[in-house]
């Protein structure tokens, strides 16, 4: 009889030690997508960036090259 007990109260102590380890990993997954979000929402920022820098480096070869030709047909 103290043997079932004994089980009885291991088993319930882990099971609660269950439960708080999964709400430890429910924390961890919800600080891990908070930290993901906003890694990605910096990244988006940098290549937009980029990009936009790009479009005006672009744009202006397009620019001086009319000129160039429009000089030529002149």
């Amino acid at each position: 009889m103290m043997i079932v007990r004994f089980a009885l109260i291991g088993l319930l102590g882990m099971s609660l030690a269950g439960c708080n380890t999964a709400q430890g990993v429910k924390k961890d997954v919800a600080i891990g997508a908070e930290k993901t979000g906003e890694a990605l929402q910096k990244s988006g920022e940098a290549v937009a960036g980029a990009l936009n820098k790009t479009g005006e480096a672009v744009g202006g070869a397009f620019r001086k090259s009319g000129e160039a030709v429009q000089k030529k047909v002149e």
